[in-house]
């Protein structure tokens, strides 16, 4: 998927025959001298931390492993520290990125990787809304899920129909402090899964997860609106881009009313363009 923050690519010559592993490259680069440099503003390298964010995921969903991307990064991270801060090189790329992030930062929407839909985000408003959020198309339940903003603070929120019944909801997530690999319960397709989505072979293991109960409910005229902690939505935002999380609802009574899986994606990247909104402070 390739949106507006694509500009936060450095171009060259060659920038329309670039490949995902040229775009990774690019950004990890402006990333290592940031580390080392302090080149940008603290929404400048939001910006730049999603834009790579999103580039790691599309190699991810392309086949390339975790250790190969990470060991490419390290390599790209030893090449920047013989580079120095105020080359000419170094000094060209962060104005390329400062140029891109001006008009970067005009942009109010964009869709992100996800699943079963993509995540849409919006810079935030002056009212209370979603800025980021998905749709999981269940039939009989359908779930509102994604970062919600209540006087510019954003919370992780599962948000159901009034008319459902639904009275809590638990969302687990893959520890990886754990569990740090991912959990294939199907074995590479040997084994049929029950209620296993299509659009991922990796869910919380039966051990090695996480469980979250919200902090707070709300309602509206048609919604209950779950909201999680801090603590929940960085465990769900640092998760593997291929992977899901369960979401179980339950009714007053306490019985099952629900299970959904949510596709992690870019989420992450989706938190970083909201975060590096001109109207907040950075890391609100």
């Amino acid at each position: 998927m390739r949106t507006a923050i694509a500009a936060l690519v450095l171009l060259s010559a060659g920038a329309d025959a670039q490949t995902d592993r040229d775009i990774f490259a690019q950004r990890a680069l402006a990333r290592a001298l940031d580390d080392r440099c302090s080149l940008f503003s603290d929404n400048q390298r939001l910006a730049l931390e999603g834009a790579y964010l999103q580039a790691r995921g599309d190699l991810l969903r392309a086949g390339y492993r975790a250790d190969r991307i990470d060991h490419t990064y390290d390599q790209i991270t030893r090449n920047a520290a013989n580079q120095p801060c105020s080359s000419d090189a170094t000094l060209a790329i962060a104005a390329d990125i400062r140029s891109a992030f001006a008009g970067w930062q005009r942009e109010r929407f964009q869709n992100y990787a996800g699943a079963p839909a993509p995540w849409q985000a919006s810079r935030p408003y002056g009212y209370d809304s979603w800025v980021i959020s998905q749709i999981l198309p269940a039939a009989d339940h359908p779930l509102r899920v994604g970062l919600y903003n209540t006087e510019q603070v954003h919370a992780l929120t599962i948000a159901a129909n009034l008319t459902s019944q639904i009275a809590a909801v638990t969302l687990h997530v893959r520890n990886p402090d754990l569990a740090p690999a991912l959990h294939d319960p199907s074995l590479g397709g040997l084994l049929d899964v029950a209620g296993m989505p299509a659009w991922t072979d990796y869910l919380p293991p039966a051990e090695g997860k996480t469980s979250f109960l919200p902090a707070s409910r709300w309602s509206d005229e048609d919604l209950a609106y779950f909201r999680f902690s801090e603590e929940a939505l960085a465990a769900f935002a640092r998760l593997d881009p291929r992977e899901a999380a369960l979401i179980e609802a339950f009714d007053a009574q306490g019985n099952l009313v629900t299970s959904q899986y949510v596709g992690i994606g870019d989420f992450a990247a989706a938190l970083a363009f909201v975060r590096s909104s001109p109207v907040l402070s950075a890391g609100r």
